[in-house]
């Protein structure tokens, strides 16, 4: 396992290790983030989610050339679907953000691996890793398989929700869990014929909204092109001076908290309780088949074993 100087660096090779070593899980992985624990807090991270094709891949290169131009350290996790074949990640090496690595950005791709909400399950270690030597800017892309895609607002500080004008189901999307989970909104590829009517669309459905402290910014875009990031870079830096207020940013950090360690627990659980070589789990699985006991009571069951056996 390559050393905290090396982490601390930004060497790529030594970052793609530990990530791939907090992708496998187990007690190494547990050993490295206990290791880096005392150093996490200072990143700002920024989820960008949608539908496939709405340009998040070019979208998080153009945020990250500009915050590379402003001398600051970018950090971007994309999340791919997983190789039926090799179980990683499916874009692999993320070609389409190549100018962003040419110039120093650091990316990695994360595969599924599973898990739903177009996250991996590995993606909030990944960010502490990130976190914790020393990038302040951290991007993270989830995998962009529709509208089930809300996980994201639980891992980062900021979700930006993208779409674009004239896919048949833009405000169908709008009108799901994603605008629910967005802090800001952005139309991307702003070229497109239908631009104008959806902007006009999602701007009345944000005034519809009940008032909260945080109304959410509506901001074009074309990332081919730039433009309309500068404008995206200042409503994040908005969110961002809104979350440094009246002890917002502890809160959100003890609500990821809680369901992470829920996550965490709920995996446990699982891993200790549900084996496929424990004949006693393989007897309580038949008899809720055949209808002799519910699943509430086999659960409880299962969970009672476990308080008598111990971890």
């Amino acid at each position: 396992m390559a050393g905290s100087g090396e982490l601390s660096s930004g060497d790529p090779r030594a970052l793609g290790k530990a990530l791939s070593l907090l992708e496998r899980g187990g007690e190494d992985a547990e050993a490295l983030l206990r290791r880096l624990r005392p150093r996490i807090g200072g990143a700002h991270s920024i989820g960008l989610t949608g539908p496939p094709g709405v340009g998040k891949s070019t979208l998080v290169q153009a945020l990250g050339l500009a915050l590379l131009a402003r001398g600051e350290r970018v950090a971007a996790l994309a999340v791919d679907p997983t190789s039926p074949f090799s179980g990683g990640a499916l874009l692999g090496d993320r070609v389409r953000m190549s100018e962003f690595v040419a110039r120093g950005g650091f990316v990695r791709s994360m595969a599924t691996r599973g898990a739903v909400g177009g996250l991996s399950a590995a993606t909030a270690d990944a960010l502490d890793l990130l976190d914790a030597v020393g990038f302040p800017w951290v991007l993270v892309e989830t995998v962009g398989v529709g509208q089930d895609e809300v996980d994201v607002a639980g891992v980062v500080d900021t979700v930006v929700v993208v779409g674009v004008a004239g896919t048949g189901d833009d405000i169908q999307a709008a009108k799901a869990g994603l605008l629910e989970v967005a802090d800001i909104l952005v139309v991307n590829k702003s070229d497109l014929p239908g631009t104008d009517q959806y902007v006009a669309a999602l701007s009345e459905m944000l005034e519809l909204r009940p008032p909260s402290p945080w109304q959410p910014r509506l901001v074009v875009t074309r990332a081919t092109t730039g433009e309309g990031v500068e404008a995206l870079l200042a409503a994040i830096a908005a969110h961002r001076a809104f979350l440094e207020n009246d002890g917002r940013r502890e809160r959100l950090r003890r609500e990821r908290a809680a369901r992470r360690v829920t996550a965490v627990l709920t995996s446990l659980v699982q891993q200790r309780v549900c084996r496929e070589e424990d004949t006693a789990y393989q007897e309580i699985v038949e008899a809720v088949a055949s209808g002799a006991v519910d699943p509430y009571a086999a659960a409880r069951q299962l969970l009672e074993r476990v308080a008598k056996e111990g971890w």
